[in-house]
């Protein structure tokens, strides 16, 4: 014996199919009604699923099942005739058809913007079916992104990959420091490649503002002390690598000088970063320091920040400033939901409308 299924818009319709392509031998197994489609600007389509056996002779063009498939398809499929199910059950049907397909949409979503466990479950937890699945889900990502605001350490120390973005962050924090009116003193670490020295040094040239390159403990303790006077020191480090374990140990040593009670160790991470590598270089840094919070950079170049948000929440690191261009000091901003829900992708949100919907009178200007 074989089995066929055939979809159509009604039962009526999937019946007339079956019996166009089969005869009037045709045996109806079971039936699925169900709903696909559905959003903001497209209606439910209704499917129904016709499961047939066939007597034996009869040509199946249709797909064939075996049995084995098709006793799976009776555990999770076979739904009782809709005509004969009372208000209350037809209610809770709808409700959880809905639920499937809200799950469902709200998973493409989260998929679609790299976002990974544990953010991914934390965010699908008790998900609702009477809201709005870009809403809820944007909501979510608010309640569950930790930001670090008003960053104020005298030192501000930028770690991280080389290639992640630290000397361009550097710059544009120097010169954003500095036009808030604070004095700014910049130690760079980062020796070993010409061309980061000679990058800061035409940066920090152009916005007057004191540079000191070191390479050992020594001349990193010397830099210190002449920037005694000054607010804000931002240290510039040298871009590690998993493996180099001389550098890593390199840099411990230097930093161990600094007051930590008054230090703020930033984690410049590029928004392209697989999320494999990032873990593996938190790992690392984490090993003989506390990392206090993230820069997410290199936005630009990255369709979506689900990847650094992840990051973000898998190790309680919260974000302190987003950049997305190389303009100095133009393209840095603070970290702020809206900001963050701004490089998201398929939310669909009106950002201005939402905010004040969302928040406080206060907090929505």
């Amino acid at each position: 014996m074989k089995y066929v299924t055939i979809t159509a818009s009604s039962y009526e319709e999937a019946l007339k199919k079956a019996e166009n392509e089969y005869g009037k031998d045709i045996r109806i197994h079971s039936r699925r009604d169900y709903s696909v489609g559905g959003g903001l600007f497209s209606r439910k389509k209704n499917r129904c699923d016709l499961t047939l056996y066939l007597p034996s002779g009869l040509n199946a063009k249709s797909k064939v099942n075996d049995d084995e498939s098709i006793l799976e398809f009776e555990k999770e499929a076979r739904t009782p005739d809709p005509d004969k199910l009372t208000k209350s059950e037809m209610l809770n049907a709808e409700c959880y058809r809905g639920s499937l397909e809200k799950i469902g949409k709200a998973e493409e979503i989260l998929k679609r913007n790299d976002i990974s466990e544990p953010l991914y479950s934390a965010i699908l937890k008790d998900f609702p079916i009477d809201q709005k699945t870009e809403l809820e889900i944007a909501k979510r990502i608010m309640d569950l992104s930790a930001i670090e605001k008003g960053v104020d350490n005298k030192y501000q120390v930028l770690l991280g990959p080389t290639g992640s973005g630290k000397t361009t962050t550097c710059a544009k924090l120097a010169l954003n420091y500095k036009k808030s009116g604070r004095s700014v003193f910049i130690i760079s670490l980062d020796s070993y490649r010409v061309g980061s020295f000679y990058q800061i040094e035409k940066l920090t040239e152009s916005l007057d503002i004191p540079l000191r390159t070191v390479n050992n403990e020594i001349s990193f303790i010397k830099a210190l002390r002449e920037a005694d006077d000054y607010s804000i020191v931002l240290i510039d480090t040298m871009g590690l690598s998993i493996s180099d374990d001389e550098l890593n140990l390199r840099l411990k040593s230097m930093l161990s000088d600094l007051n930590r009670a008054n230090s703020e160790f930033i984690f410049v991470s590029s928004a392209t970063t697989k999320l494999s590598d990032l873990d593996a270089l938190y790992d690392v840094y984490s090993s003989y320091m506390k990392l206090d919070s993230q820069v997410i950079s290199k936005v630009d170049e990255s369709s979506t920040i689900g990847t650094a948000l992840s990051f973000s929440y898998k190790h309680e690191l919260p974000i302190s400033f987003i950049t997305d261009g190389q303009r100095v000091p133009e393209d840095i901003k603070a970290a702020e939901s809206m900001v963050l829900l701004s490089y998201m992708n398929s939310l669909d949100l009106d950002l201005r409308r939402f905010q004040s919907q969302v928040l406080e009178p206060d907090e929505a200007r």
